[in-house]
This record gives structure tokens, sequence and C-alpha cells, in this order.
């Protein structure tokens, strides 16, 4: 009886071993263009911080700010311009891309960041 009912759980145990893992993305899945309220959004969130802290964009995914200006952005700070820019980027490409690249450069033209990305359009997290 014991022995049944160790063979049985080890049963249910390896049956339900793979029902809640999550299906890998799928590499090969077509690429698309960012929604156009993305775009805007992006657009208008660049426009509105930049103004202050000397951001000049273009919407091919390039920046320039000076040095300090970048810094004293902080990590976060940084990590959403460089996200505003990679859907700027997804939205102004002649093709949609899987992934696009993004260069901040200073005002003597050297490079604080060059990422390759696939633009994000999630903009619930208010970053």
């Amino acid at each position: 009886m014991i022995r049944k009912r160790a063979i049985l759980w080890l049963s249910i145990a390896i049956a339900a071993d793979g029902c809640g893992s999550p299906t890998p993305a799928n590499p090969e899945a077509p690429a698309r263009r960012p929604p156009q309220q993305a775009c805007e959004q992006a657009r208008t969130s660049l426009e509105r911080d930049g103004a202050g802290g000397g951001l000049m964009f273009e919407e091919s995914g390039t920046a320039m700010i000076e040095r300090d200006a970048w810094l004293r952005l902080g990590e976060a700070g940084r990590e959403q311009v460089i996200e505003r820019l990679a859907v700027l980027a997804g939205c102004s490409s002649p093709s949609p891309q899987r992934e696009v690249e993004v260069v901040v450069r200073s005002g003597s033209g050297s490079v604080l960041e060059r990422r390759l990305l696939r633009p994000s359009t999630d903009f619930r997290s208010g970053r």
C-alpha cells in the first residue's frame, strides 16, 4: 500500500513538473513596428524630459547630452532615455526591426552609451 502511494505521488510530481514552465520566446517571431501610441508617448517623454536636461535626440535612436547631465540622470533615468530612444528608432525605421541600435553621445562626440536592443513598448511601469 505504501509503495503504491509513493508511486502515485511520484507520477503526479513528474506529470506536474512541466505544467508551470513558461514557453520560451520564439527568436524567429516576425519583427513588428511599435504601435503609433507608443511612438507618440516615447517622443513626448523625450521632449518633456530632454528640454530641461539638454537632451537632443533624433528619431533614428541617436541622442546627444553633456556627460555630466547624463550621469546626473542616474541609472533609472538613463535606462528610460535608452528605452524611449529604442522605441523611436523602431518607429522611424523603414521596415520593422527586431532590434535597433541606440547611441548616446556627449557634447564632444564621445560615446556615452551604445546598445542593440529590442524596443519595449510596456509603459505601464511608469518608466
